[in-house]
């Protein structure tokens, strides 16, 4: 993860290298395939200072018999709408009055429509919660068509994972190791959803930084639909947030229909010591920000926001609701029922990401915008 303001573009050639170098012995005796991994209970930060009594007293006047809706920008199925009824399921009864949870699915553009709703359109009294694509900070940072939203504005209450890119191929694919592609005649075939998802704009850069023969094939609706692409033989191999396809795809692991083949990041998973990083086969310096580029919004992965305009007392409300429900016993065992490994993040780290990503340079985001469009 980036530690500082526009990190990616100072860090030195010799210290990306350094950093894609072997893994700890730690690493090396975690599980290859991720899916014996036992989920833990990371601590979560404090979300925002304590209410007042008068506070909650209004709030949970307030909230009492009013249903809060979970807006999740991406079909059923998938790993965010599986986050937002995990989520859904257990925040109520953090809120004071408890009111009703509901997640509302409003798919499109990689969640760029439901970025936009729950910017322009959502109730703005504390009663709609947004929960869209990390990656969307990406569209604004290249000013990608269709953008009505300003990530810096969003009330943001807190993130789900820190959560790697990897790409995964079937193990019958013509090629399963990364390194071969690179100069390949025939293409691999990679599913993906829209413009602004990992899905779908990670094997697009991968390719343009890496020389990977690698053919984006885009247009499903969800990334449930890609595995079921995946199944029919449409594609090879699809790109996701590691989190996501370990849930998901646990018994694909499991018993070798499926293959992780590179991962990103500028150190090795510790479920995936044996798994090259992108940055390994960087073809240039360019190459590696790009990849730090594209990386850099998983550390923030599923988060869930407030449109802006909310009170800052409601704000605070859903904030700290939101790490509670991450520290509720009952939540974390569901979650490992589900194998879904939460590592948390709180607003103010949340902040530190964006702003770090929006400033980069121009010509960098330019760069970036020329490969992902389609």
């Amino acid at each position: 993860m980036l530690r500082q303001r526009g990190a990616w573009v100072v860090l030195s050639t010799a210290l990306l290298l350094a950093a894609c170098g072997s893994s700890s012995p730690d690493d090396r005796a975690a599980t290859t395939s991720g899916a014996e991994a036992t989920p833990l209970a990371v601590p979560v930060p404090d979300a925002a200072p304590t209410l007042t009594a008068d506070e909650g007293a209004a709030a949970a006047a307030f909230y009492a018999r009013k249903t809060v809706s979970i807006i999740v920008g991406s079909g059923a199925g998938g790993g965010f709408d599986t986050t937002a009824r995990l989520v859904a399921r257990h925040i109520g009864r953090h809120i004071p009055g408890t009111p009703t949870v509901i997640v509302v699915n409003m798919p499109g553009g990689g969640g760029l429509v439901a970025a936009n709703h729950v910017f322009n359109a959502a109730p703005k009294d504390g009663t709609a919660i947004g929960l869209f694509h990390e990656a969307q900070v990406m569209n604004q940072l290249t000013g990608a068509e269709g953008v009505r939203f300003d990530v810096r504005q969003f009330n943001w209450l807190g993130s789900s994972y820190d959560d790697p890119n990897v790409c995964i191929v079937r193990s019958d694919a013509p090629v399963t190791a990364f390194r071969d592609l690179i100069g390949r005649t025939e293409p691999l075939a990679v599913g993906g959803t829209a413009p602004g998802s990992n899905s779908y704009d990670a094997p697009r850069v991968l390719a343009e930084a890496t020389g990977a023969n690698i053919r984006t094939v885009g247009g499903y609706s969800t990334t449930n639909d890609v595995r079921v692409g995946l199944e029919r033989g449409e594609v090879h191999g699809m790109c996701l947030g590691w989190e996501s396809i370990r849930s998901a795809s646990t018994e694909w692991l499991r018993d070798g229909y499926v293959q992780v083949f590179v991962q990103n990041g500028t150190a090795r998973h510790r479920d995936l010591p044996n798994v090259p990083l992108a940055l390994e086969f960087a073809r240039d310096q360019t190459s590696r920000v790009l990849l730090r580029l594209l990386d850099a919004p998983s550390a923030m992965s599923k988060p869930f926001t407030l449109p802006p305009g909310v009170d800052e007392p409601r704000v605070r409300v859903m904030r700290q609701a939101l790490a509670a429900a991450y520290r509720d016993p009952a939540f974390l065992a569901e979650a490992a029922a589900l194998r879904l490994d939460f590592q948390p993040k709180a607003a103010p780290e949340m902040q530190q990401i964006l702003r770090e990503v929006l400033a980069t340079p121009a010509e960098i985001a330019a760069k970036y915008r020329q490969i992902i469009q389609p």
